[in-house]
């Protein structure tokens, strides 16, 4: 009985040492009100196709203090380090889903909202449909998330172990399989531009921003769960 004991306890150990190997994983539902989980998965990120965790650009600029001494009037330059950041994440799965994020990430914090005007959307692959909004968290765990918060320049992540529960509009209209969206440069939320600007939106076609779907079709969901992501290309900061 002992004998039967230990070899479950080795084969419990191995089977949780391959789940903590797994670094590009995502186990998320996609729930409503109605039904226990309208898709459910536990994807892998292509790591083939999808080439960072996202990039990270500063939320402010660093600053710089005037001062005055007796006799003599000079400028000091002051650096602070910024601790706000502003990521975009794109995250192609091996069943082809796609999931476009943007969050404000803190390095005092342990978690951030979705951006609020450029949100998420989930798309393509064995799921087919389209989930988008503008609302919820972002979760990360202790050094979850690889941002060098010395640097205040734009900067790709290499990893990231982020928990998320995020409040979208689900499409009953299909998605191609294929769908990755790119982004485009927006003034208005609703056309892309050929002009550089500081807000971008989701695309499809490059002409149009994707909306969030008010149709009739259309249903409130929460997509919750986790994601890890490890690009093995990418040099950590």
């Amino acid at each position: 009985m002992f004998r039967i004991y230990l070899a479950f306890l080795v084969l419990s150990a191995s089977f949780w040492g391959c789940g903590l190997k797994n670094e590009n994983n995502a186990a998320l539902t996609v729930l409503d009100e109605s039904t226990p989980a309208l898709f459910a998965f536990n994807g892998e990120v292509d790591t083939s196709v999808t080439t960072s965790c996202g990039r990270a650009a500063p939320a402010t600029n660093t600053t710089g203090t005037t001062g005055t001494t007796t006799g003599t009037t000079g400028t000091t330059g002051s650096t602070t380090n910024n601790t706000r950041f502003s990521v975009i994440s794109q995250l192609i799965f091996k069943t082809k889903e796609t999931l476009n994020i943007r969050f404000q990430y803190d390095s005092t914090q342990i978690q951030g909202n979705i951006d609020p005007q450029q949100g998420f959307i989930l798309a393509g692959g064995l799921f087919g449909k389209t989930v988008q909004g503008t609302q919820g968290t972002v979760e990360w765990f202790n050094q979850g998330i690889n941002i060098d918060t010395s640097s205040q320049t734009t900067q790709q992540i290499s990893f990231f172990n982020l928990e998320i529960r995020l409040n979208g509009t689900y499409s009953t209209s299909t998605t191609s399989a294929a769908t990755i969206l790119p982004q485009c440069n927006t003034t208005d939320g609703v056309n892309c531009t050929s002009a550089q600007t500081t807000t971008q939106c989701f695309t499809s076609d490059n002409r149009t921003c994707i909306v969030q779907n008010t149709s009739a079709d259309a249903k409130p969901v929460i997509i919750s769960g986790t994601i890890k992501c490890n690009a093995p290309n990418i040099v950590p900061q």
